[in-house]
This record gives structure tokens, C-alpha cells and sequence, in this order.
């Protein structure tokens, strides 16, 4: 792993192990994500780390090396790994101080490369209980000052792949608005889709995943609003509301409409195919059946945070809303495998007769007790339902 715990080994092979390595640990943390984009992009995590040979003291490389030794001293239960993972944290961590000094070197790829791996790894580790938070919030720095024409191609657009799910976690809970609903974000959004489209292994299904996160990013700004609403007084909260309801309802319709269709692709993708195929189109059958599963699982969290929304706003929906919430989360119970062991569902809602307006509480579920090791498919679950599996959201009052 490290020319200071082996000086036997020579720079080639730590290079050669570190991408092994690195590998294994992308196929134990992200199997389904990877798998199933790692040919939408022009340059995967993988395949940028293993044309780094040479480059082996570089601040990536001390990120890479931070969550493989995390992964290592997990796999084997060996402590002394996990003592080495943080620090080497702390090495990177001085090593991105470095770069971000320097506007020029603080929108290159080795920057965010690196701040994507340490914000990765402090989501594993949970050093304090806003770290991960804060790590969150230089990603978004750092993609906002590169731009977005930064992330259409190369390795860039990798790198805002596998992040951008979980902006959407950190505006749930940071209570804001995600900047990618922005124009120059949406437009390299709809870009990738198209990009997508062109390639020889797209399918149906993927861009419904595109067309889907579009309607998702909406979520946090929705729930902003609306707690915005409820803060304003009666009058001046009559007139935003319709308006705002309107959009919510949109909203929600669209992502039924792509529930729908994405279930129609999926089947028709599946068909010919039995249970002991090993592929799925050029998806190997495992990683597609898992993937399709997860995005679908937080179609459903978000038509139910949208639901708790409506229920806010309009009141006299509730019983309407209760009989659908129900049925989703009956659903999402039944598959509750992919789902963190830690987060029980509980039906029903909060009762219908509750006193007091209700209002919608978010509660993070990467925490100190909620976290597992970078063995598990942990990140894979919160990254595919679009960040929607590191939250808890429910009505209270």
C-alpha cells in the first residue's frame, strides 16, 4: 500500500496493487452504480487512477490511498489499516490545502478528484457529525468555480457523476435548494442524457434515470419553499401557496409518469431474458437488476416526501395522500433488503388528527451510528436512489 510500511517493493508494484485495490474497493462500495455507468463516461474512476502509474506522492494518490486502506483494514478486520487511513486523511487533507490555495489548481481534476475520495471516506468514518457536511460543501465549491462545461468531458464529467446524488442529500438536510436545478446545470444534465442516447450500449431505461434526476433535483428546493411558506403570515402565505402547490403536484405527476415508463423499459429490456441469464444487454444481470431497483426505490422516497408536502399545503388531501404514502412505503417494506438495516418504516403516518399544522422533518442517516464500512454496498444504496436512501423524512404535528 505504502513505500513507508514496504520499502521492498518498488514503485511499479505499489502502483500496480494500488489500482487493484482501488478497484476492489469500487466493485465492494459502488458494484451497481459503477457497473452500470461505467461506459457513459469517458474516462471511469478506475480507469483515471490506472493511468496515474507514475504519479504515486501526488494529493489524489494519498486520497486513493486514504479509502483503500479503510477498505483493506475492514476487509481484514485489521486495525492497523484503519490507523493508516486516517493518516493518510490527514496527508491529503494538507495535500488539498495546498492545491485549493491556488485558484489554477483548485479547479483541476486533481483537486476534486481528491476532495470527491476524502468526502467519500469521512461518509465511511464520520470523524464528527457534520464532517461529511462539510466536505459536501467543497465539492459544491469547487464544481461551481470549475463550472459546469467543466464536467461534460473527460474524467470531469465522471467525477460530478458519482458526486452529484449527493448534493441532493446534503440540500435535504442543509435545508436549501440544489444548485444543479440551475440553467448551466440543467443544460449539462440534459447534455449527458443526450450524450447517453448516442452511445452503442444506451438503452430506454437510462434516459428515464436522466429525466428522472431532473425531477428529483427539485426535491430540497420544494421542501425549502415550503417551509418557507409555512414561516410567512396568512395572508401573504395565500398568495405563494397555489402557485407553489401546482409546481409540487407537477412535480410529483412527472415522476409518477416516469415510475411508469421506466418499469415498461425495464420489462422490455428483461425480455428473453430468464433468471440464470448472465446479461441483461451489456449489463451483467446482478448489477442491472440492482440498479434498476434502487433508482426505482427512490422514485418512490421522493413521491413521498412530495406527498408530505401536499399535505402540508392542502390539508384536505390527507386522507387521499395517507392511502398512497401507505401503499409506497408498504412497497418499499417489502423490499427492505436494500434498504439500511437501521431505518425501520413505520405505518402508518403520523395520525390524521393530529393537533397543530404538520411540518416536514429531515433527518441525516450518515451518522456515526447509522454508518457501515466501505465492505457493504452502503454508498451504492445512497448514491442510485439519488441520495434519497441517506435520508429519513417525516410529517410532524
Amino acid at each position: 500500500m505504502d513505500e513507508h510500511v514496504s520499502p521492498s517493493l518498488t514503485v511499479r508494484a505499489i502502483a500496480s496493487q494500488q489500482t487493484q485495490i482501488f478497484t476492489n474497493y469500487v466493485l465492494a462500495s459502488f458494484p451497481c452504480f459503477f457497473r452500470c455507468t461505467e461506459t457513459r463516461v469517458p474516462v471511469n474512476w478506475v480507469e483515471y487512477v490506472d493511468q496515474r502509474r507514475g504519479s504515486m506522492n501526488s494529493c489524489f494518490d494519498w486520497a486513493v490511498r486514504t479509502c483503500t486502506a479503510a477498505y483493506m483494514g475492514s476487509l481484514h478486520d485489521d486495525p492497523r489499516y484503519l490507523h493508516a487511513s486516517e493518516e493518510l486523511y490527514r496527508r491529503a487533507l494538507r495535500g488539498l490545502t495546498h492545491l485549493l490555495a491556488n485558484e489554477a489548481t483548485a479547479k483541476s481534476d486533481e483537486a476534486l478528484a481528491s476532495a470527491i475520495a476524502l468526502a467519500i471516506f469521512e461518509k465511511h468514518n464520520c470523524s464528527s457529525p457534520d464532517a461529511w457536511l462539510r466536505h459536501a460543501s467543497g465539492v459544491r465549491t469547487l464544481m461551481k468555480l470549475r463550472g459546469a462545461k467543466a464536467h461534460l468531458e473527460g474524467f470531469g464529467r465522471a467525477m460530478y457523476i458519482v458526486y452529484r446524488n449527493f448534493l441532493i442529500t446534503a440540500a435535504l438536510i442543509e435545508g436549501e435548494a440544489c444548485f444543479l436545478e440551475e440553467p448551466e446545470w440543467r443544460e449539462l444534465n440534459e447534455q449527458i442524457a443526450a450524450d447517453n442516447a448516442k452511445l452503442p450500449t444506451s438503452s430506454l431505461y437510462t434516459d428515464v434515470m436522466e429525466r428522472g434526476f431532473l425531477e428529483v433535483l427539485k426535491v430540497p428546493g420544494f421542501v425549502k419553499r415550503t417551509r418557507e411558506l409555512q414561516a410567512q403570515p396568512s395572508k401573504e402565505r395565500a398568495d405563494f401557496q397555489q402557485p407553489l402547490l401546482q409546481d409540487v403536484q407537477a412535480t410529483r405527476a412527472a415522476l409518477r409518469g416516469i415510475y411508469t415508463e421506466f418499469g415498461v423499459s425495464v420489462s422490455m429490456l428483461r425480455s428473453g431474458h430468464d433468471d440464470k441469464d448472465a446479461f441483461v444487454g451489456p449489463v451483467p444481470h446482478f448489477f442491472f437488476e440492482g440498479y434498476s431497483s434502487l433508482f426505482a426505490r427512490g422514485v418512490r422516497l421522493a413521491l413521498l416526501i412530495l406527498n408530505y408536502l401536499i399535505v402540508i399545503m392542502d390539508p384536505k388531501q390527507r386522507t387521499t395522500i395517507d392511502s398512497d404514502n401507505f401503499m409506497l412505503l408498504s412497497d418499499m417494506a417489502r423490499n427492505q433488503q436494500t434498504s439500511h438495516p437501521t431505518f425501520k418504516l413505520k405505518l402508518p403516518l403520523t395520525p390524521p388528527k393530529s393537533p397543530g399544522r404538520p411540518s416536514i422533518v429531515v433527518r441525516s442517516l450518515i451518522t456515526a451510528e447509522n454508518r457501515q464500512p466501505p465492505t457493504t454496498d452502503w454508498m451504492d444504496r445512497i448514491i442510485t436512489t439519488m441520495g434519497l436512501e441517506a435520508v429519513h423524512v417525516c410529517l410532524v404535528g
